[in-house]
């Protein structure tokens, strides 16, 4: 018998963790998933076109931890896993 892929496991983790966390969001605040405006999972993050914040994001150094981790991994070994691709 075959087995399924290794990563099969992980990703109908994946899928049912969003959707979980999905009916959450849409019972506190109905049709919120799409959108980051009364989203308790979101947060809504001004975009700038400042210089030092750009630089900063660059180098690592934005005060998220999760956020500088994936840069500093992207420019130490020139890639992120695709989750830490969707966050930065």
């Amino acid at each position: 018998r075959t087995q399924p892929p290794v990563s099969l496991h992980g990703q109908l983790l994946w899928r049912d963790f969003n959707n979980l966390m999905a009916h959450s969001a849409n019972s506190q605040h109905a049709g919120s998933w799409g959108q980051i405006k009364n989203n308790a999972f979101c947060r809504d993050i001004p975009w700038s076109s400042d210089p030092n914040m750009l630089s900063s994001w660059k180098e690592g150094r934005t005060g998220y931890p999760w956020i500088d981790a994936c840069m500093a991994q992207l420019r130490s070994e020139g890639w992120i896993h695709h989750l830490g691709r969707h966050a930065v």
